[in-house]
């Protein structure tokens, strides 16, 4: 085969392009059967744990609290969490991903003032230090909400599965209750 073959559309080459110049894509494809075979993995290679445990199978020592989704606005597929996290362990840890069912992607996010103006941000993580606690909350840190499953598989008052992925937690499930902040 020609490099003049490789660049023409499929519908033209008189052969298929080798197996290896496919490389990449075949190892994605791999990788995801060989993830779906061995179950559930978070972005960061985590297996994902029951609440209370980390991926290395010793108990968890943070804990999350006062979980709640604000109700997103109707026809809109974006919202906020809001929680506490405390890490009662003598070392920090740091919040990574967070992920849900209802939801296509969540992004760890906070607020910044410059200005006079208020700006939200995205972070790739949020420290937790040993023996302290940490608030998301409205107009500071929160979990940003993409791709909302409509309608959401709760009503207000009710609770919706949420995990969140730790360095040294490993994945944590709780539940955050969904509520009507504009009220």
């Amino acid at each position: 085969m020609s490099r003049r073959d490789l660049i023409r559309p499929l519908s033209t080459r008189s052969q298929p392009v080798p197996f290896v110049r496919c490389g990449f894509y075949w190892l994605r494809l791999v990788s995801l059967v060989l993830g779906a075979a061995l179950g559930t993995v978070s972005a960061y290679g985590q297996t994902e744990t029951g609440s209370g445990t980390g991926n290395t199978g010793s108990v968890s020592t943070m804990e999350i609290s006062d979980a709640i989704v604000r109700a997103p606005i109707p026809g809109r597929s974006i919202s906020a969490a809001f929680l506490t996290l405390k890490n009662s362990g003598s070392g920090q840890d740091r919040l990574l991903s967070a992920k849900a069912d209802w939801a296509d992607h969540i992004e760890i996010h906070t607020h910044t003032h410059a200005n006079g103006v208020m700006k939200m941000r995205q972070i790739d993580g949020l420290d937790v230090p040993a023996g302290q606690t940490v608030t998301l909350q409205p107009g500071g840190l929160h979990l940003m909400l993409f791709g909302l499953q409509q309608p959401l598989p709760a009503v207000i008052g009710k609770e919706l599965p949420l995990t969140l992925c730790f360095v040294h937690s490993g994945c944590l499930l709780t539940t955050a209750t969904l509520v009507d902040m504009r009220q």
